[in-house]
């Protein structure tokens, strides 16, 4: 079994889960400013705010390879049911699992922040190569599909730019 006490781990564990928790918060927020950034098509917000995603994402892993692998110098295998172990062995208070689940938590919303931000750039995306075909005299992509999930195939169509 571990090296170390249950009350040890706890106190070391709960401190670095509360560091990720930290961290994770400040990832929340710059993906919140990176989407308004991004509805307001703010390209200095937009470039001020990747560094700070980035300083985010960067610490929020090196803390959790240091989670793992303090996990694993205790004994607990590295996988998903790693802090399942853990938390039974040593969480007394359950001061340890109320910060994993808090982070938890922010790592979903950040997800879905992420994945809103994701979409804005595909449309984004999507409209600026659909204006740039039709100034270079050629017909935008179709960007709808049919019943069976295909594209519409109407290549002929002309776009609101064009009539």
């Amino acid at each position: 079994m571990p090296t170390i006490s249950p009350d040890q781990a706890r106190l070391q564990i709960a401190d670095l889960i509360g560091d990720s928790v930290y961290e994770a918060l400040g990832l929340k927020e710059a993906l919140e400013d990176e989407r308004r950034a991004l509805e307001g098509q703010d390209l200095d917000g937009l470039e001020a705010v990747v560094g700070s995603k980035t300083a985010c994402v960067d610490k929020l892993r090196q803390l959790d390879e240091k989670r793992v692998a303090l996990c694993e110098q205790w004994g607990f295998d590295n996988g998903p049911h790693q802090m399942t172990a853990l938390i039974e062995w040593c969480d007394e208070g359950e001061l340890v699992s109320s910060r994993w689940e808090q982070l938890m938590v922010l790592a979903a919303e950040g997800n879905a922040l992420n994945m809103t931000n994701g979409a804005i750039i595909r449309v984004r995306q999507q409209q600026f190569e659909s204006s740039l075909s039709v100034l270079r005299g050629g017909t935008p992509g179709t960007d709808t599909y049919g019943r069976n999930g295909g594209d519409t195939g109407d290549l002929n169509r002309r776009s609101l730019a064009e009539a």
